[in-house]
């Protein structure tokens, strides 16, 4: 199988082995590229020469080839799941994604993934993404729901995951969150990377990855005690982690029930993180002028929150 990727902007003349860390798969290990580079499976394409230096620092449109190995079946323990599916075809699909589920398993975490529930409920999934990976192109956090896309094989997996690579799909959230910002509506440009002392969060700071964030209020509900709630309806032209998240609390905003960003979480447990990513529309990865669009309507906690959230 090949994996073709094209160096964007935000990765010129960085390490080759950081550019197809972040590029070439879902939740790559630098490892694993590493390996992929010293035995050979790497191609510069516009060079038309095996790429063997992981420290090779890449340039702007240059084309890479990756020639992966078929790998074993997964050991990975099918599981019955819930997993509902949006929109079918024979090497993808879309799929809503429920919340408090990992997409995939992790460290520390032995909990049952969307991964297992695939397993079952799928006979065909894509191993472009490791053996703890199948299938999964891209991902949510483990506490939002919504939308999501499934490869079905590896052909889908590359050709999907060079359409987010090139931001060629249209990934629409909406989120209740504290107060207001001060713009009704407006663009949040800030870098994110690694929390230097809390490793499972992520924060603004200069040396982070570029990370873009547009916003729009939808809705403010004033409470009888003074609190305020604004509906956001939020699109993303970059998908670092958490990175909704971390924008809307950077500007005073942060997500209803957000346990990581929020101070004020435990007072919203029974609704849970308020992060919807509702609608997502992609070209078609195979038919030339087909559009795919897949929409979700509101969870009943959303409406729930929404009717209570006055009196609080």
């Amino acid at each position: 199988m090949q994996i073709f990727v094209t160096v964007s902007e935000d990765y010129d003349q960085s390490r080759l082995d950081v550019f197809l860390k972040d590029n070439a798969g879902d939740d790559l290990s630098r490892s694993t590229v590493q390996k992929w580079i010293d035995s050979g499976f790497v191609t510069n394409k516009t060079k038309e020469q095996l790429a063997t230096k992981n420290g090779y620092k890449v340039t702007l449109g240059e084309e890479y080839v990756v020639n992966v190995i078929a790998r074993p079946p997964s050991r990975l323990e099918p599981i019955p799941m819930d997993i509902p599916v949006l929109y079918d075809e024979d090497e993808f699909m879309v799929i809503h994604k429920k919340a408090g589920i990992a997409c995939h398993s992790g460290p520390g975490d032995d909990q049952p993934s969307l991964v297992n529930g695939l397993l079952h409920q799928f006979k065909n999934l894509s191993g472009t993404g490791g053996e703890r990976r199948p299938g999964i192109v891209h991902r949510l956090d483990k506490p939002t729901e919504g939308v999501l896309i499934i490869a079905k094989t590896d052909r889908a997996h590359a050709a999907l995951s060079k359409m987010f690579q090139d931001r060629l799909v249209d990934k629409t959230y909406y989120a209740w969150v504290l107060q207001a910002p001060v713009e009704s509506e407006g663009t949040v440009n800030l870098p994110i990377g690694r929390h230097p002392v809390e490793r499972v969060k992520m924060c603004v700071r200069e040396d982070g990855r570029m990370a873009v964030t547009h916003y729009k209020t939808e809705k403010i509900v004033q409470t009888q005690t003074g609190r305020k709630y604004s509906l956001m309806k939020l699109g993303l032209e970059t998908g670092r982690t958490h990175q909704i998240r971390v924008h809307m609390s950077k500007i005073g905003c942060p997500v209803v029930g957000d346990t990581l960003y929020s101070r004020s979480a435990k007072d919203y447990t029974q609704y849970g993180l308020l992060l919807f990513a509702k609608r997502l529309e992609f070209p078609h990865p195979f038919i030339a002028d087909k559009r795919i669009l897949v929409e979700l309507d509101f969870p009943e906690r959303f409406k729930t929150f929404e009717r209570k959230c006055p009196s609080y």
